[in-house]
């Protein structure tokens, strides 16, 4: 496994210095499946909407099989992170269309078109992250997360793009 901060020799440590559309490029240059590289147009979707502002260049990986082949890995570190004090998580890390916050839906547009997936499927893929992440809250109340901590977050997520 490598992360893409090893395979790109990209510094975690700097945010905002790398994007998502540079890591659909990584992933196109190691010749990934359309399905791979939709996948992490889909987690950059993701990350954005949920705001997992902690979407670092090591928290996106590459296996690579005996004989050689490339795949991306299972997608792991995706979790709510924003903390607007934070030195790490009051933004992303990785950018979108030259932006760390402040998206609007246009903005993640940029790394599906790099990733040559055409603009309604584009929108679409959007739309079924941000149903699924609407559905958070449900999810935190049955897994017993306290009410006040919901609604704090409920009320952060980017759902309205």
């Amino acid at each position: 496994m490598q992360s893409l901060g090893a395979m790109a020799h990209f510094d975690y440590r700097i945010p905002g210095s790398y994007s998502y559309e540079q890591a659909v490029r990584v992933t196109r240059r190691l010749g990934l499946p359309r399905a791979d590289v939709e996948q992490l147009v889909l987690r950059a979707f993701l990350n954005v909407v949920r705001r997992n502002c902690d979407n670092h260049v090591k928290n996106i990986a590459f296996l690579m099989d005996r004989s050689g082949g490339w795949s991306l890995a299972p997608a792991f570190d995706v979790i709510y992170a924003f903390n607007p004090a934070g030195k790490w998580t009051d933004r992303h890390q990785m950018t979108i269309n030259g932006k760390r916050d402040g998206f609007e839906r246009a903005d993640l547009m940029a790394p599906a078109a790099v990733a040559g997936t055409k603009t309604p499927r584009a929108n679409d893929m959007l739309d079924r992250v941000i149903a699924s992440v609407r559905r958070r809250p449900e999810f935190a109340e049955s897994a017993g997360v306290p009410g006040r901590r919901i609604e704090s977050i409920r009320r952060r997520l980017l759902v309205g793009l």
